[in-house]
Parts: C-alpha cells; structure tokens; sequence
C-alpha cells in the first residue's frame, strides 16, 4: 500500500521564518480539518515564498512548452511518460537557467504526470 510522499514545507518554500504565522494557521486548520481555511493558508504561503513562487512560474512555462506533446504523453504508461518528463524538464531548466532540489523537481514532474493520466 503507497501513499503520498511527504516533504518538509522548508524543503518546498525555502526560509520558514518569513512564514511563522501562516505556519501556524495552516496547522491549525490542517487539524480541524477545513480545507477551504488549508487552501487560503497555502495561499498565503505560497505568495511570501520566493522559492515556490519561482518554481510555480517556472512549472507553468514548462507545462506551456510540452502542451503540442499532450496527446502523445497520455499514450504512454505512467513509468515512461514519467521518464520522458523528468528528461525534459531537466532539459528545460538547463536552458531556462533555473536549479531547484530534487524535492521541488520530483513534485512538479510527479503532479504534471498525474495531471496529464487525469485527462485521458
């Protein structure tokens, strides 16, 4: 039984000190279980991150640039269309001159990956 791989919001956002009350409210919602309250904190987050605001635009351009490759990914099985993206996303952060860890390239890869077997 798999689940969904977790990964420290440091790892994600970058300096966790800019963030401390949006930590907390995220926390806090998390635990009673409001998903609409977990979505605004994300939010939140997100827009005092440089890190994730950098790799989300960063993403968005790459999802741009493989969209004429669209049907052709989802014809493939999750383990190569998931090989040809990491390939290509690595392609494309070479020629974009943008480095992330292996944390942020994984979960843009994994998410684009699992976008594109919804679609079918």
């Amino acid at each position: 039984m798999g689940g969904r791989k977790g990964y420290s919001l440091k790892k994600v956002v970058g300096d966790v000190r800019k963030i401390k009350k949006e930590k907390k409210e995220l926390l806090e919602w998390i635990d009673e279980k409001n998903p609409g309250e977990v979505i605004k904190s994300t939010g939140k987050i997100i827009a005092k991150s440089d890190l994730a605001l950098d790799s989300l635009a960063t993403s968005l351009k790459f999802v741009d640039e493989i969209e004429a490759e669209e049907k052709k990914l989802q014809k493939e099985s999750i383990k190569t269309r998931r090989k040809d993206l990491s390939k290509k996303w690595a392609n494309f952060r070479k020629r974009e001159g943008k480095k992330f860890d292996s944390t942020i390239n994984r979960k843009i890869v994994d998410s684009i990956n699992r976008a594109l077997e919804g679609e079918k």
